[in-house]
Order: C-alpha cells, then sequence, then structure tokens
C-alpha cells in the first residue's frame, strides 16, 4: 500500500512538473500608473488600459495589521498549505453532495488569485484548472507575493480592484496609512461588493465590521484598545474623484517610465497647491485683457529637483487649450537670453560691469536692431544696459562672441531648441528671434545661483545629475550677473515703480516676445529659482501683454508665498573676483586724464586690461581753425588741446540727435597726407543687397556714412566716379542707372570704403 502511495506520490509529481512545464501560469498584472509627490501623497493616478482602476500595492505597504484582518477572515491556514486546502475541499464536498447546499468555501487565497488571474465559469473542470494553477503559484511565488497578488486584484465595486485603489478612491490615502477600522471595512466588502458599497451602504457596512471586529477580539487578534476604537470610529468615507493634479507632468513622466507602476516626484505637494492656487487666482485677473494661459515651475536649487510645476492654469480649459503643457511648448524668450549672452562675454574678458558700450542705430547686412522704447542712449555701462534690457549691445555683444559660439554654449546646456535650428538663427535670436522651453531656460537661471554650475531637473526620485561637471559661466561672472539683476533700479519693476510693495529679495529678468505673444519673468535666489510664463498657447498677441507687468508680478507672489526671507548674504563674491577703479568714461584701466573713476568688478587675468582713450590730443593752430598732423606740424605756434575720442557710429548718432560735442577742427588744408585710422561707415545702404526700383529714373537712393570725430566732409563715387562732397551725416541721393553699381565713401583723411548693391528694375 505505501509503495503504491509512493509510486502515485512520484507519477502526480512528475505529472505536475511536465503540465507546468507545458502550461506555464506567468502571471502578467496591470496596473494603472500612479504618480506621487515627495512625501508619497497622490497627486495623479491613471486607469488601466481596460479602464479599471488598479494600482500596485508594494510589499512594504501591507502592514501587519492588514495582513492580519485578511487572512482570518479569507484563510487562516494561508501559511502552511500548498496552495489548497484538503481539508476545506473535503468539507465543502460533503456540504455539497450530501446536504446538497453550500456552507463553507473551499478556495484558498492563492486558488482566488488564479481565479482572478484568469476568470472562467464556475464549474467543476474550472475548479481544478484553479487548483492547478494554485500549485503552480505556491511553487514559483513566495506567499507575500502570493498575498500582494491578492491584494492587488481584490474587487472593491465597480472599476476599483485591489486594496490600494480602494484606499486612494474611497479614503483619500494610502494603504499603510489606514486604521484598523478602515482595514476591516475593505476586508468585507469583496465578498459583496454590490451590496457593500462604501458611501451607499455606510451604515450597513459598519455593523458587518463591526461583527468582525468583534471576531477578531475573540481571537485575541489585536489588542483590547485596538477594537475598542475601531468599534468606535464612524465610518464617513464616500468615492472620491481620482486625482489628477500636475497632469502635464504627470504625463511627461507617464510617457518616459511607461512600465513604472508607481513614480515618485520630486514634487512638493504643498508649494505645488500654494502655486496652483496663485496661478488661478492670477489668471482669472488676466483673463480681463483676453490672456488666458500661464506656466510656472519652481526648482530647489539646492537639490535642482521641482518642487513645483503648473503647466497651465487650467487643464479641463478645453477652449483655451489647456492641456498644453506651457512648461515644455517652445516660446519665443525675448530679452531672457540676456544675462546668459552676458555672463559669456565676461568670462571672455570682453566686458565687467563698468565698460562702457555704445546704444546707437547700427546695421548688420540690412538687419537694424532698435530698443524696446525706440530711443538709444549713446554711451552707457554693460550693466545698465542688462538693467535696462536694450537691444543693441546685447546685438553688438552677441555679434563679438558669434551666434554659432552662443547656440554651442545653450546648447551644451540642456537647451535643445536652439540647436534643432542653429542653421536657421541669426543675431535677431538674443532678442527672441528663435524659441526655448520655460524649463530649460529656468535650469540655466538656476545655474547663477549655483556659481555657474549647470544641473539638469530632477521630476522623479531617481533622476540623477548627469552633467554635474557642466557650467554657464564661472562663479565670478554668476556673481557679476545675479549682482545685475537683483537691483531694483530698473524698468522691469512692476508698474514700473522702485517703490513696488512686496519684492522679494531676488534677481530676475523678464522677457517680451515681438508682437507681445509672450511674457517672461524668471527670478532667483539662494533657496529656489522660479520661471514664470504668460500669454495664449495659440500663439494669439495682446497689446497688454508684457514681462513686467503680466509675468513678474506672478513671480513676486510666487516667491512671497513659498521662499523664506532671503538676506542678501547669498551673494558672497567669489575669491577670484576682485574690484579696480576704471575710467567712468569708457570702463577701462584710468589714463593720466581720467578724472573720474569709478569701482569695478573683475576677474583677473581674463577682464579686459586695455588702458583708457576716450580722450586724443589734437595739435591746433594759434586760431584753432585747424588741425596738424605730425607731418605738417610746424616748430612753434601750435596748442595742444584734448577731444572726446569718438568712433564713428557714435558721431553720427550725436549729430542726428543734435547733441553737441568738441569736434577736432578740419586738418591743415595744405598737407596732403593719408591718414591711418577707421574709415567712414555707409548707414544707408548694405554692402552685397538687392534693391527694388519701380519708377526708373525717378526714383532715388539715399547716401548717408558716419565716420570718426575728426573727420568733416565726406567723398561720394558711384562706379568709381566723382559724384558729390557731403558733411559727415548729410543726405546725398542718386538714382541707380545700372543693375550693378559700386559706391565708394572717402573722407577728408583720405581713408575709403566700398560697397556693391544690386539694383532690380520692376
Amino acid at each position: 500500500m505505501l509503495k503504491i502511495l509512493g509510486i502515485s506520490t512520484v507519477c502526480s509529481a512528475v505529472l505536475f512538473i511536465v503540465l507546468d512545464i507545458c502550461c506555464p501560469f506567468k502571471p502578467n498584472i496591470e496596473y494603472g500608473q500612479l504618480v506621487l509627490a515627495r512625501d508619497s501623497s497622490v497627486l495623479h493616478i491613471y486607469l488601466t488600459k481596460d479602464e479599471q482602476w488598479r494600482m500596485k500595492t508594494r510589499l512594504d505597504e501591507i502592514t501587519p495589521e492588514l495582513k492580519k484582518a485578511i487572512l482570518y477572515k479569507e484563510d487562516k491556514y494561508f501559511r502552511w498549505h500548498p496552495g489548497i486546502n484538503p481539508i476545506a475541499i473535503t468539507r465543502a464536498v460533503f456540504n455539497n453532495v450530501i446536504k446538497r447546499k453550500r456552507t463553507s468555501g473551499a478556495s484558498t487565497i492563492t486558488m482566488q488569485v488564479a481565479r482572478m488571474l484568469s476568470p472562467k465559469k464556475r464549474t467543476y473542470v474550472n475548479k481544478a484548472i484553479e487548483m492547478f494553477r494554485a500549485l503552480q503559484l505556491e511553487v514559483h511565488y513566495t506567499k507575500d507575493e502570493i498575498l500582494q497578488m491578492y491584494l492587488n486584484l481584490v474587487p472593491y465595486g465597480s472599476n476599483i480592484q485591489g486594496v490600494k485603489a480602494a484606499s486612494i478612491l474611497y479614503f483619500n490615502k494610502m494603504p499603510d496609512q489606514l486604521s484598523l477600522a478602515e482595514i476591516t471595512a475593505l476586508s468585507i466588502i469583496p465578498n459583496r461588493p454590490n451590496s457593500l458599497t462604501i458611501g451607499r451602504h455606510n451604515k450597513h457596512i459598519v455593523q458587518e465590521r463591526n461583527k468582525w471586529l468583534n471576531r477578531f477580539q475573540a481571537n485575541n487578534l489585536f489588542s483590547e484598545t485596538a477594537i475598542k476604537d475601531a468599534l468606535n470610529e464612524p465610518l464617513t468615507a464616500y468615492r472620491h474623484s481620482a486625482p489628477k493634479r500636475v497632469p502635464q507632468l504627470a504625463y511627461r513622466l507617464s510617457n518616459q517610465q511607461t512600465t513604472n507602476p508607481e513614480i515618485i516626484t520630486t514634487i512638493d505637494a504643498s508649494i505645488q497647491q500654494k502655486a496652483e492656487d496663485i496661478i488661478s487666482s492670477y489668471s482669472s485677473d488676466l483673463q480681463l485683457n483676453n490672456i488666458h494661459n500661464a506656466a510656472a515651475i519652481i526648482i530647489n536649487n539646492n537639490t535642482n529637483e521641482a518642487v513645483a510645476y503648473i503647466g497651465s492654469p487650467d487643464f479641463s480649459d478645453d477652449e483655451h487649450n489647456g492641456q498644453v503643457d506651457g512648461i515644455m511648448a517652445a516660446r519665443s524668450p525675448g530679452s531672457t537670453l540676456k544675462p546668459i549672452l552676458y555672463s559669456v562675454c565676461m568670462d571672455r574678458g570682453l566686458i565687467s560691469p563698468k565698460t562702457i558700450i555704445t546704444d546707437v542705430p547700427i546695421n548688420y547686412d540690412g538687419y537694424a536692431p532698435e530698443n524696446y522704447d525706440l530711443e538709444f542712449r549713446g554711451k552707457i555701462s554693460i550693466e545698465d544696459a542688462l538693467r535696462y534690457s536694450l537691444n543693441i549691445p546685447a546685438v553688438k555683444l552677441l555679434d563679438k562672441v558669434g551666434v554659432a559660439q552662443f547656440i554651442n554654449t545653450l546648447a551644451y546646456n540642456g537647451v535643445s531648441t536652439v540647436w534643432d535650428n542653429k542653421d536657421k538663427l541669426g543675431l535677431s535670436m538674443i532678442l527672441g528671434g528663435c524659441t526655448i522651453r520655460l524649463d530649460e531656460l529656468s535650469a540655466i537661471y538656476s545655474s547663477f545661483a549655483n556659481e555657474g554650475k549647470y544641473a539638469n531637473i530632477k521630476y522623479t526620485s531617481t533622476d540623477t545629475i548627469t552633467n554635474s561637471d557642466r557650467r554657464v559661466c564661472s562663479p565670478e561672472a554668476a556673481y557679476m550677473i545675479t549682482n545685475i539683476l537683483k537691483e531694483l533700479h530698473r524698468p522691469d519693476l512692476p508698474n514700473l515703480s522702485d517703490n513696488a510693495i512686496g519684492v522679494p529679495k531676488i534677481a530676475w529678468k523678464t522677457g517680451t516676445s515681438y508682437g507681445r505673444k509672450d511674457a517672461w519673468s524668471i527670478g532667483y535666489n539662494k533657496e529656489y529659482t522660479i520661471g514664470v510664463w504668460v500669454g495664449n498657447f495659440d500663439g494669439t498677441g495682446v497689446p497688454e501683454l508684457n514681462g513686467a507687468g503680466s509675468a513678474t508680478p506672478l513671480l513676486f507672489k510666487l516667491f512671497n508665498s513659498i521662499a523664506s526671507n532671503t538676506s542678501e548674504e547669498w551673494l558672497d563674491a567669489p575669491n577670484g573676483l576682485q574690484t579696480r577703479y576704471v575710467c567712468k568714461q569708457s570702463g577701462l584701466l584710468p589714463n593720466s586724464y581720467c578724472t573720474e573713476q569709478v569701482a569695478d568688478l573683475y576677474i583677473p587675468g581674463i577682464t579686459n586690461y586695455t588702458q583708457c582713450n576716450h580722450l586724443k590730443e589734437a595739435k591746433l593752430s594759434a586760431e584753432e581753425d585747424f588741425s596738424y598732423c605730425t607731418a605738417c606740424l610746424p616748430a612753434n605756434g601750435y596748442k595742444i588741446k584734448q577731444y572726446p575720442n569718438i568712433e564713428g557710429d557714435l558721431a553720427a548718432y550725436y549729430d542726428l540727435s543734435n547733441i553737441s560735442y568738441d569736434k577736432v577742427p578740419p586738418h591743415n588744408p595744405k598737407c596732403g597726407r593719408m591718414f591711418d585710422g577707421s574709415a567712414p561707415t555707409i548707414t544707408s545702404l548694405t554692402d552685397k543687397s538687392t534693391y527694388i526700383i519701380v519708377d526708373k529714373e525717378q526714383q532715388k537712393l539715399q547716401l548717408k556714412c558716419s565716420a570718426s570725430n575728426d573727420v568733416k566732409k565726406v567723398y561720394w563715387y558711384i562706379n568709381d566716379k566723382y559724384y558729390t562732397t557731403t558733411n559727415v551725416g548729410e543726405d546725398a541721393f542718386f538714382i541707380p542707372e545700372t543693375s550693378a553699381i559700386k559706391i565708394s565713401c572717402a573722407d577728408d583723411k583720405g581713408r575709403n570704403v566700398d560697397i556693391n548693391i544690386k539694383i532690380q528694375f520692376i
């Protein structure tokens, strides 16, 4: 008999192994993704493809109380049986066959898992298959893993499956936060999910819950105090709406991590809520001016984590494209790239805060930028040019650095959009003639708060800093930029008031795109960087839209709500930065005639060491009616006088604006020497350009130039033939006669410039 039993056992084992190999059972449970804040509070959940709320409960979320309650109620011998309980099966068969009624079930938790994984009609054959599958589960998975599957699949009515989904949708909390009363309530619902619905049958659920709590007490499953508290706990739960916060970030991360059932973000739930409330309220006011969209990102500068992410004020606003992620949308940056360019120029030694640059009309092969207010300021310091966000100085600096080099700097530090369009970009990019994303731009500004070190933004707990060796600029340049951007005496303060209430201690920069389609304001202090964009996702421009008036007030509100009253102690100058005195007129090292000097920051060994030359000596006749050169200087009887050493473009601006300045008298007419120096610049026409003439023999082209301070007369030549003589800055006109024209301009010092243009006659 024992021999037969042994043979039967061996044969059964062999048969099981063969069937297990031939018919493997591999649970493939699909879970809806769960997006959590960094404190594990729920931000957003997704349905599964079969439209079930089914979330994966981690093993560490299954508390001892939850295990005890479920196992006691569903399967007391779960830890000891092999997947099927022979005693329970025998009892069930006896009751079904002899008593012809079902008085107790025989399904173990493992068998229930097998049935939920592969639902079938309740027949004896299917029950046998279910038992076989249960044995397979026991062979390939641990008891805890099987219990985890059960808790992830157990039904809770409607389309809610699993303890985690039920905890979130009914109690608005995670499984490991449930009380004993809540655990017990959830343990009884799976047996009657349609008649025990939380929110509709709470009174009945409490009655059933308390029955089981008393049974738990009778079996000393929990302490008497715990049972008493659970019995007295009211059940006020109901079905909550599925959490749908940070929808754009949730969608972004879900697409990046399609197989991850649980994404823990870096979002600070408290800061996120404050930011959402502020932007929602602020956007309501903006709508009065037909401005319907806004976006903001808040970065913790110490950790490079995004602690708040608002892609739009209202995700459900279909009329105004609320589903668009304004943080990832590429938009024209207006003037917000200027601080980055200035920092690059500082690191190349081209400028320092007190360096003087000219803000006068310029023309680069037909491109003639203008300032926001259509005014020119002549000579201005670099710090004021940046503080007042002047366009012309920025274009001049970009021309010195080179568009390609600036694009490389941006691309190296995470800006993807400019690199994708690098072949189409020119000098206008520094004024907004390109596109950039709010997150990419904010990450670069965050580097200014971190001594110029760039780091990618972290959005999840598993993100790492992959580019810690990158720099936007040196610590010295970052300090100088911050020192400029923190000043309040600037036009981009809200309402143009230097005494605006509630201005936080931050450095910030605004930007407004061409056509007033995009308003930006990005600020930072030691703790946070906040990037704000305001506008319309459909690209509609609004006359009232601008960075100072539309975006900066929102920036200030966000800072004042989340940041401590940070002092300016974080603005500690790096050791590599020093102070020197420079000439106020040029920002260069003083010369003997530099009577006005100011303190300026500079980077030793990097910043320009050129000596000031804002004045030049001229040797004049006794009557001061003409000047001498070294070739015609008499032995005596002359005077020496200093004159402003003004470049041709600045002299032309002064003449055009009727700004008086000391001019060097004409050169000695008896001297025929040719002079070195800057040739005139033709400002009315552009070299290698084509001009369309509609009225041949009637339509004229303008001749105008700028020249150095010592030039009084210029001489014009058309196709190498003398045409006319004019004063510097004076207009002349000619009628083009041929399709290809060479234009030459010579000054009274013998210096010459040529350009070639083409004419298209219509």
